[in-house]
């Protein structure tokens, strides 16, 4: 393993193990620290195209992959300790929130009618199955409820029955229509934490995306 990687990555490899294995404590940290590494051995040609940006670019992409990695590896590895599948997995994302938060806030438990338009699938069955859609919409409710009264505040008004229109909402919130829809979308990402983060993507080198393209060239 390279040298530079051990000495400029060291303290982010270990803080990130140290991290990860408290959310999954049947791990071993030191499992997670030599997957870390790996993620440098495996993606030689990405790290040297980032190397040639701006530190601070170059660190946080690495970080972020790095922490896709770990995730990854995090729950592959639960999932084998664990008996699920991996495909049972599910990532709410804003236009599912966006579609229950109008239900929540005005404590509603109709099924609302933009769930048609979503198009996803919870677990083996369709969201619109049997009871599934409260399951979600039970989930998104214990999050919104762990906001502070502040983000509490600026979605009840966004997703009320009033419905606030940014401007609206911006006079409200004495900031501007771009700074009403950032404090709304730091809202609803910060339920998406609580609700266990964004879905990872496959990370492949650029390497591999070459020998991909050859393959399919006539």
């Amino acid at each position: 393993m390279s040298q530079e990687w051990i000495q400029d990555y060291d303290l982010l490899v270990s803080s990130l193990a140290a991290e990860y294995v408290k959310k999954y404590p049947m791990l071993e940290v030191e499992d997670i620290r030599q997957t870390l590494w790996m993620w440098f051995v495996t993606h030689p040609v990405k790290y040297k195209e980032w190397s040639k940006l701006p530190d601070k670019d170059k660190e946080n992409l690495i970080s972020k992959s790095l922490r896709n990695a770990a995730i990854s590896y995090c729950e592959k590895e639960k999932s084998q300790t664990s008996g699920y599948e991996l495909s049972d997995l599910y990532y709410y994302d804003s236009s599912v929130i966006e579609v229950f938060l109008p239900s929540i806030i005005g404590n509603s438990y109709e099924m609302p009618n933009k769930i048609q338009d979503l198009n996803f699938k919870f677990g083996k069955g369709e969201v619109t199955d049997g009871k599934n859609w409260l399951v979600i919409r039970s989930d998104i409710e214990k999050a919104y409820n762990k906001l502070t009264e502040a983000k509490q505040n600026i979605l009840r008004l966004r997703f009320s029955a009033d419905n606030y229109e940014w401007n609206d909402l911006a006079k409200e919130l004495n900031t501007s229509a771009d700074g009403a829809r950032m404090k709304v979308k730091r809202a609803i990402n910060s339920i998406i934490k609580y609700l266990g983060g964004w879905k990872t993507y496959p990370d492949t080198d650029i390497k591999e995306k070459e020998k991909n393209d050859e393959r399919t060239e006539p």
